[in-house]
C-alpha cells in the first residue's frame, strides 16, 4: 500500500450523508442527543479531567442522622416489623420512639436541623484533603431531597435545615476550583418501604416520601423528574447512581441522560455518569465499584467509592460512636485504586446538626497533607504497564506515570541504607535508561543510589534518611528523554486518549485524541453463517484490506479447522481468503489465494522433511510501483504438536499478482521464495515462533519492515523448550521491496519504545503531515499482563523510531460485541479527514472469531501538535 497511490472515494448518496452528518455532528458539544442507547454512546464516557482529578469526597448526610443508629437505611430497617431487623432497628425505635403507629420517619424531618452547616467550611476541608472533585448525596433511599425541589415538598429547603443544600454546596466547591459532584440514590425509593394500614407513614401526605403509595408510573416521573431538576438547577460535573438503576425502565434512564448530556453540551461542559454492576450498556458512564477495587489494571477507567466509616456497621451515614478508618488506609486505597487506573471517591459523615465530625476532620488533614506532599504520584497520571509488586525484601510497592516521570510508590518504608530490588523495573518496561532517581517528601529531593541489575532496579536509600512520612513512600524516577514531555512551565504533561498500559516515552505532548470515534455497526460485518463462511470453522485473525477504485479487497487469515477437532486446530489449518466489499459492511468472498497443508511436523527439529506450510498467516500486500505488481507478503509455519506454542519456525514468503497493474490486487499470486526465516542471525527475542509477520514501508530510498516474534529465549541455551513470554516487533530494512532483507541489530530490536512486551500485527501508512502511523493488535485485558484489550496506534516522525502506544476506545461509540479485540486490518483513508478499519475480535463463548467495522475522524488539531513535537530519537 503505497503512500504515492491515489485512492478515489466513491460512496452512494446514503453513505455520504451519513459522512455529512457525522462532520456536522462529530463535536461533542454538538451533537443532540436522542434517547436510545446508540446516540447515548456517542457521549465521551470519562472525561480526561477525572482521570487527572484523581480523588474527590463526597458526603451522606440527610434525615438518616438523627436517629444515628445502625446506617444510613435506618428508613427500611426501622420499619422491618418481622422477624430480624438490622441491629435491632425496629425493636430499638419502637423503645426510643415508640410505635409506627405514632412516629415514622418523617417524624425526624423537624429534628434534621443543620443549624452547623456551613458550605465553605465543608468545602474548605475537600480542599484541604486533596480532592479535586467534591459534593453531596442529593437524596438517598429515603426520599428527602438535599435541594430546592418543585417536585416533592420533602427538601431540605421547605423542611429541615430550610436550606438548599446541594445549591450552597454547588457555589461553594466551584468558587474553589473544585469540580462538582452530586449522587442520587432515590431508584429505590419505590417499594423500600410498604407503609402498612395503621402506620402513621400510610397516611396519603406522606406519599411523595414513602414513594410506594404514589402510582408507579407517576413515581417513575418524579424520579426522572428529579434527576432533571438537579441538571437544570446545579449542572453537575459528575451524576452518581447507586446499584438499583435495575428498578427503572430503560426509558425514562435514557431520557434523563439526553436531557443531561444535552444540557452539558449546550454549555460546553465535559460530564460523566457512574454505575454499578450492568446497570445501563457499556461506553455510557463510567463503572463504579463500592469498598472495593478491581485486582488488576482495567483498560476502561473506573471509580471507586469508599467510604471514611469502617467496622461491622460499616455506615456511610453518620452513628453514634462509629470506627472510622485511618489516614494510611485512606491514602493506601487511593494508591492501589489510582495504580490500576481507577479514581478514588471518598466519602465523609456529617452529623445532623452539619458538622463533620473532628475525629474525620483529623483524618483527612492527614490525608491531605501526603497528599499535597506526594500527589505528583496521583494527579495526572497513568497506570504503568504493571500496577505494582511485592519486592524480595517484602515492600508492596505500587507504580504510576506521567510522561517520561515514574513513580514506585512504597507502601512499607524499605529503611535507611537498606537496597530494594523492583522486578518491575528494567529497561525494557521503562522504555530506556534512568536520568534521575528521587525520594520525595524531605525538606529537599533527596537523590538515591540505584543501579540495573538482572532481577531489576535496585534502588537504596541513603544513609541516615529520615522516614519522609508514616504513610506511604515516594521515588520519582525519571527516564531519559523526559524533557520531551514538559510543558512551557516546566511541568510534567499528563497523558491522554486512554493510555491504560504504557510503556515507552510518548515523546509528544497533546491532550487531544488523534482520532475521533465516530461510528459503525453494533454488530460484526463478518460473522458465522453469512455466505461465505461456509468450512470456516474458528473465524478470522490477521491479514490486510486495502481499498482499490472504490472496492475493499480483504485478505484474511480464515481459520478453517477441522469438524470434530479442537479449537487449536484452526490456528494450525488455516487459508487465506480473499473477500470485496463496496461499503466495508456488506462482503463477498472470492476465492482462496492459500491453503494451508494443516499438517504437523514429525519430529520436534526443523529439517527438509518437515512441512514449512503447515499453517499459513496474515497475507499484506504492498504495491510495487517500479515493477506495477503486488507483493503479497505472508507468514508460514513449521508446526509440531507438542510445542507450544503450537507454532514454530515461521518464515515470510514473498508472492507477486500474475497480471500486471493496480486491478491486478485480487491475484493469482506466484511465489517468489522466502524473504526471512530464522538462521544464524536470528535474535533471541524472536522466540519460538520465528518471524510472526512482516509489514514493508517506504522510508526515503529504502525499505522499513516491521517484523514480530513471540515466546522468546533469554538465552541460545534456551532453545528449544525454555520459552519466555511476550509478542514483539522488531526492524528489518532492504534497498527493494524484493529484498534481500536484513535484520536490524540489537540496539533497534525489539522496538520496546512501544510497548516493552505486546505488539501484534503492525500495519503502516503515512497521516497528511507525513508522520508514519502503525496500528496494531494491543492485546488482551488478561493473561496476567494487564494489557488494555484495545487496538493500538503508534506514531513515528522517520519510520524508525516510534512512539509509545496510544490505544482506541472503539467501544466508546460502537456497542461492544466482543469480549478481546484483535487485529485491526487497515487504516483507509476515506476523504474529509475520515478513516475505515475494519478488525477481528473475539467473543470468548464462540469459537467463531468474527470481523468488525469503525470509521474514525482524524484530529487536525492533535495532528499539529504532533507533528510539532515529536522526536526522531529514543
Amino acid at each position: 500500500m503505497k503512500n504515492t497511490m491515489l485512492f478515489k472515494y466513491r460512496q452512494g448518496l446514503l453513505l455520504l450523508l451519513i459522512i455529512l452528518f457525522y462532520q456536522l455532528s462529530s463535536a461533542q458539544k454538538n451533537i443532540v442527543y436522542q434517547p436510545e442507547w446508540n446516540s447515548l454512546q456517542q457521549h465521551k464516557e470519562v472525561p480526561e479531567w477525572i482521570r487527572d482529578a484523581k480523588f474527590g469526597i463526597y458526603c451522606h448526610w440527610g434525615v438518616y442522622t438523627v436517629p444515628a443508629y445502625n446506617n444510613e437505611h435506618y428508613y427500611s430497617h426501622m420499619h422491618a416489623d418481622s422477624g430480624y431487623s438490622k441491629l435491632g432497628t425496629y425493636q430499638r425505635h419502637i423503645a426510643l420512639y415508640g410505635p409506627l403507629s405514632k412516629f415514622g420517619y418523617h417524624d425526624f424531618i423537624p429534628m434534621f436541623k443543620g443549624e452547623y452547616f456551613n458550605a465553605d467550611e465543608w468545602a474548605d476541608l475537600f480542599v484541604k484533603s486533596g480532592a479535586r472533585f467534591a459534593g453531596p448525596v442529593g437524596e438517598h433511599h429515603d426520599g428527602f431531597a438535599m435541594w430546592d425541589s418543585q417536585l416533592t415538598p420533602f427538601n431540605a429547603k421547605q423542611m429541615g435545615p430550610h436550606r438548599d443544600v446541594v445549591g450552597e454546596l454547588e457555589k461553594a466547591i466551584r468558587k474553589r476550583g473544585m469540580k462538582f459532584f452530586v449522587s442520587l440514590h432515590h431508584e429505590l425509593n419505590y417499594g423500600y418501604v410498604k407503609p402498612k394500614p395503621g402506620w402513621a407513614a400510610a397516611d396519603p401526605k406522606y406519599a411523595k416520601l414513602y414513594g410506594t403509595p404514589m402510582p408507579h408510573e407517576a413515581w417513575l416521573k418524579m424520579w426522572q423528574g428529579k434527576c432533571n431538576e438537579v441538571v437544570d438547577k446545579y449542572h453537575p460535573d459528575i451524576m452518581y447512581f447507586d446499584s438499583w438503576l435495575e428498578n427503572i425502565p430503560e426509558q425514562y434512564i435514557k431520557g434523563y441522560l439526553a436531557h443531561y448530556f444535552n444540557d452539558a453540551g449546550q454549555r460546553g461542559q465535559e460530564v460523566t455518569m457512574t454505575y454499578k454492576g450492568n446497570d445501563i450498556p457499556e461506553a455510557i458512564g463510567m463503572v463504579d465499584h463500592e469498598n472495593s477495587n478491581p485486582d488488576h489494571i482495567i483498560a476502561q477507567p473506573w471509580l471507586c467509592d469508599y467510604s471514611i466509616g469502617t467496622g461491622f456497621a460499616l455506615s456511610w451515614g453518620y452513628t453514634a460512636g462509629m470506627e472510622i478508618r485511618s489516614p494510611k488506609e485512606i491514602v493506601h486505597k487511593i494508591i492501589e485504586v489510582v495504580s490500576k487506573n481507577g479514581q478514588l471517591l471518598l466519602n465523609l459523615s456529617p452529623t445532623s446538626d452539619g458538622r463533620i465530625p473532628q475525629n474525620q476532620q483529623e483524618v483527612m488533614f492527614r490525608v491531605g497533607k501526603w497528599m499535597w506532599a506526594n500527589g505528583e504520584a496521583i494527579y495526572g497520571t497513568r497506570p504503568f504497564s504493571v500496577y505494582g509488586e511485592t519486592t524480595g525484601e517484602g515492600q508492596r510497592v505500587h507504580y504510576t506515570r506521567k510522561g517520561d516521570t515514574l513513580y514506585a510508590v512504597f507502601l512499607d518504608w524499605p529503611g535507611d541504607n537498606k537496597t530494594v530490588h523492583l522486578k518491575a523495573l528494567n529497561n525494557a518496561s521503562m522504555g530506556g535508561g534512568i536520568q534521575s532517581l528521587q525520594l520525595l517528601g524531605l525538606k529537599s529531593l533527596e537523590n538515591c543510589p540505584f543501579r540495573m541489575e538482572e532481577q531489576g532496579l535496585a534502588l537504596t536509600i541513603p544513609a541516615k534518611t529520615r522516614i519522609p512520612s508514616d504513610i506511604a513512600y515516594v521515588f520519582r524516577i525519571v527516564l531519559k528523554d523526559s524533557n520531551h514531555n514538559v510543558n512551557e512551565n516546566g511541568q510534567q504533561m499528563s497523558q491522554s486518549q486512554g493510555n491504560h498500559a504504557q510503556a515507552g516515552s510518548p515523546f509528544f505532548k497533546t491532550e487531544t485524541p488523534l482520532f475521533d470515534i465516530i461510528d459503525g455497526p453494533d454488530t460484526p460485518v463478518i460473522n458465522e453463517g453469512m455466505p461465505g463462511t461456509t468450512g470456516i470453522q474458528g473465524g478470522f485473525e490477521g491479514g490486510a484490506c486495502v481499498k482499490v477504485n472504490g472496492t475493499y479487497h480483504l485478505f484474511p487469515t480464515e481459520r478453517a479447522g477441522q469438524a470434530g477437532m479442537p479449537p487449536y486446530y484452526d490456528r494450525v489449518k488455516t487459508r487465506i481468503g480473499h473477500w470485496t466489499s463496496t461499503d466495508a459492511i456488506h462482503w463477498k468472498r472470492q476465492k482462496t489465494l492459500y491453503q494451508a497443508s494443516g499438517q504437523y511436523a514429525l519430529t520436534a527439529d526443523d529439517n527438509p522433511i518437515n512441512d514449512r506450510r503447515a499453517a499459513l498467516w496474515s497475507f499484506i500486500p504492498v504495491y510495487s510501483e517500479t515493477h506495477q505488481r503486488w507483493y503479497g507478503y505472508y507468514l508460514a509455519y513449521t508446526v509440531h504438536k507438542d510445542i507450544e506454542p503450537n507454532h514454530s519456525f515461521g518464515r515470510i514468503w514473498r508472492a507477486e499478482s500474475v497480471k500486471k497493474g493496480i486491478e491486478g490486487i485480487g491475484g493469482p499470486y506466484t511465489d517468489k521464495g522466502i524473504v526471512m526465516e530464522p538462521g544464524l542471525d536470528t535474535q533471541l527475542w524472536e522466540g519460538r515462533q520465528g518471524v510472526a509477520s512482516f509489514f514493508p514501508y517506504p522510508v526515503g530510498k529504502e525499505w522499513l519492515s516491521f517484523y514480530a516474534g513471540a515466546y522468546p529465549y533469554a538465552r541460545q541455551e534456551d532453545y528449544p523448550a525454555k520459552l519466555g513470554k511476550g509478542w514483539f516487533i522488531g526492524l528489518a530494512r532492504s534497498s527493494s521491496l524484493e529484498g534481500p532483507w536484513t535484520r536490524m541489530d540489537s540496539s533497534i530490536n525489539p522496538v520496546t519504545s512501544i510497548h516493552p512486551w505486546f505488539v501484534e500485527n503492525p500495519l503502516v501508512s503515512k497521516l497528511p503531515n507525513g508522520l508514519y502511523i502503525a496500528i496494531f493488535d494491543g492485546g488482551p485485558e488478561g493473561f496476567g499482563l494487564h494489557l488494555p484489550n484495545m487496538m493500538g496506534y503508534t506514531l513515528s516522525k522517520d519510520g524508525l523510531h516510534w512512539t509509545a502506544a496510544r490505544y482506541l476506545p472503539i467501544q466508546a461509540k460502537v456497542k461492544k460485541w466482543w469480549d478481546i479485540m484483535r487485529t485491526p486490518l487497515c487504516l483507509i483513508p476515506e476523504g474529509n479527514d475520515h478513516y475505515t478499519i475494519l478488525y477481528a475480535a473475539i467473543n470468548n463463548d464462540k469459537r467463531f472469531h468474527p470481523i468488525g467495522m469503525v470509521r474514525v475522524k482524524l484530529n487536525r488539531q492533535a495532528l499539529e501538535e504532533i507533528g510539532n513535537n515529536i522526536s526522531t530519537t529514543n
